[in-house]
């Protein structure tokens, strides 16, 4: 059984939801009823989910009664893994769960067992396909470097239209010293980012940007140090498939004021 951790699994965690929710796959859910002591049993499926939030949105095949009060079990057709949650807000048919702290992923042993547990009542929506994730996605502090052509149609484009802004004139004169010039957006423009090994990620203004690296503007500059690690994993609304791995290089206050830091970033090679 492999054990996924929300605390360090995020980007693990995107890939798993993001592979649900695309496939339509069934979910069985099923709660203890504390009065009898059985299992309430249902089909359910994700219609979305914000792991910013730290919520998941399903929608029940039918009205099976469920009770906010207790906990939910749900465990996925489509890859053997189960997850406890509690119910965060319960509407007829459609219901909301809080993002579970971990993720168990079974071997075939063990999904036999829990089907015993559970009961013979999940014959009609209970079927067995393992999710393909690569054995990398759960080593929490592997990065996996990707080239621009290992990544998605959907990542190229968002990539070469972020990499096309208008390169600036003061920016122009420094063309010639850079590895790769960099461009300064026009109007204010988000990065969405973690440190490597942290959970929590953060909304970002973007100062510049180049294929070889970028700068982002905050307040706390104390959060970021030379050598901290960064997954880059989107820009304004749009999330990438795959990071964008990068490593800050400067912190450097933009004025005076010292209320605003710039943190520089370089991309880690062989991402270009």
């Amino acid at each position: 059984m492999k054990v996924i951790k929300s605390e360090t699994g995020f980007l693990v965690y995107q890939k798993i939801f993001k592979y649900l929710q695309a496939n339509h796959s069934s979910l069985v859910v099923w709660q203890i009823l504390p009065d009898s002591g059985k299992r309430q049993i249902c089909s359910s499926r994700l219609n979305s989910f914000h792991l910013e939030s730290k919520l998941l949105h399903l929608e029940l095949s039918s009205n099976a009664g469920l009770l906010s009060t207790e906990p939910l079990y749900c465990y996925a057709e489509d890859g053997q893994l189960i997850f406890k949650t509690s119910i965060q807000e319960l509407r007829e048919a459609n219901f909301s769960v809080a993002v579970p702290t971990e993720i168990k992923l079974l071997e075939d042993e063990e999904v036999t067992i829990i089907r015993g547990q559970v009961g013979l009542d999940l014959a009609s929506v209970w079927k067995v396909k393992r999710l393909q994730l690569d054995v990398n996605d759960f080593a929490d502090e592997t990065v996996i470097i990707k080239s621009m052509a290992q990544r998605s149609t959907h990542d190229q484009a968002i990539l070469n239209e972020e990499f096309n802004l208008s390169v600036d004139e003061e920016d122009k004169l420094f063309a010639g010293v850079r590895e790769s010039t960099r461009a300064r957006p026009k109007k204010d423009k988000w990065v969405k980012l973690m440190i490597i090994g942290e959970d929590s990620k953060g909304l970002f203004r973007l100062f510049d940007l180049s294929q070889g690296g970028m700068a982002f503007v905050t307040a706390k500059q104390d959060i970021f140090s030379k050598g901290t690690q960064l997954y880059i994993t989107g820009f304004d609304e749009v999330e990438l498939d795959d990071p964008l791995i990068g490593k800050v290089v400067a912190v450097r206050p933009i004025d005076d004021s010292k209320f605003e830091f710039k943190i520089g970033v370089k991309f880690e090679d062989g991402q270009n």
